[in-house]
């Protein structure tokens, strides 16, 4: 459920958090790393800031294929005629950690993976095969189909913007800490269709869950200074913006005082089947505090 032309440094595609990450020398890297903000990789851009571009993200998944076709012609009984293609690789049965990485969208193999420092919460869950993913920061975990049909974000924010159709900054003050002053929020902003937020458990947690439509035209809308329909922030700028028509379901999760965010906007081209791709990654999450060990995926 992506965005400006002016830049920042890669701190904001990384979430704000704790200053001391456990690799001080990596932080100090990015630190240094200049980057555009841009809109999300994946789909005509929707939200997160974090997520690139649909130019570099397809360029990077041309660079991919072309990788594969040349490395397959240079192997012995190669070329267009030649030998059958290498079978997909088998899901690890043991969860491996998500890259953290402040630019780029590694592609994972199909299995098992778990969200390592500096997110702030042990995240595990499984995802088959043709996704990106990675660790964003402590306040950002995000997940997408590399064809662009599917797409998964996990977070921590507190600004909501007052009006998404109407851009006139951030509520002031901002929703209260609970899973219910977040849903309350987010289901009574003006410009936005919502569902009524139901209970709903995940991996054991408690919380909510609802679903945001955008309309389906922004013809009357005044928005904001980028030309954004913009539902919430980050704490480092990244932001969620949805595209005319499209529907963001969330959970608002309490996970042992962490309030979570687990959302899936809905791009265009889904069809039922991606759509059952994206239940099942959230059928697989597994959830518990940073400091525990790392559970399996179901």
């Amino acid at each position: 459920m992506t965005m400006n032309d002016f830049d920042r440094t890669a701190r904001q595609w990384l979430e704000d958090g704790p200053t001391e990450m456990p690799d001080r020398a990596l932080q100090a890297a990015l630190d240094e790393i200049h980057v555009t903000r841009q809109r999300r990789a994946w789909g005509p851009a929707r939200r997160f800031s974090a997520m690139g571009n649909p130019i570099r993200i397809a360029a990077g998944a041309a660079a991919v294929v072309l990788a594969t076709i040349v490395g397959i012609n240079l192997l012995p009984g190669g070329g267009s005629g030649g030998s059958a293609p290498t079978p997909s690789p088998s899901p690890s049965p043991t969860p491996r950690a998500l890259t953290v990485d402040s630019v780029g969208y590694p592609p994972l193999e199909p299995g098992g993976y778990v969200t390592p420092d500096p997110f702030l919460l042990r995240v595990t869950f499984t995802v088959p095969a043709g996704w990106l993913g990675k660790v964003g920061g402590p306040n950002a975990v995000f997940l997408a189909r590399a064809d662009g049909r599917g797409e998964m974000a996990f977070s921590f924010f507190e600004k909501v913007y007052a009006d998404p159709c109407h851009y006139q900054g951030a509520l002031d003050p901002p929703p209260g800490p609970s899973v219910d002053d977040l849903a309350t929020a987010l289901a009574s902003l003006p410009g936005l269709d919502a569902t009524t937020p139901t209970d709903v458990t995940v991996s054991g947690y408690r919380g909510k869950q609802l679903t945001l439509t955008a309309p389906a035209s922004f013809a009357d809308c005044t928005l904001s200074p980028d030309g954004s329909f913009r539902v919430w922030e980050l704490p480092l700028g990244a932001t969620n913006d949805l595209q005319p028509g499209q529907r963001d379901p969330v959970w608002i999760l309490d996970v042992e005082g962490q309030r979570l965010v687990i959302d899936a906007a809905e791009q265009p081209g889904m069809t039922a089947e991606d759509k059952a791709e994206v239940q099942a990654i959230l059928d697989s999450i597994r959830l518990a505090p940073a400091n525990t060990p790392t559970p399996s995926p179901s």
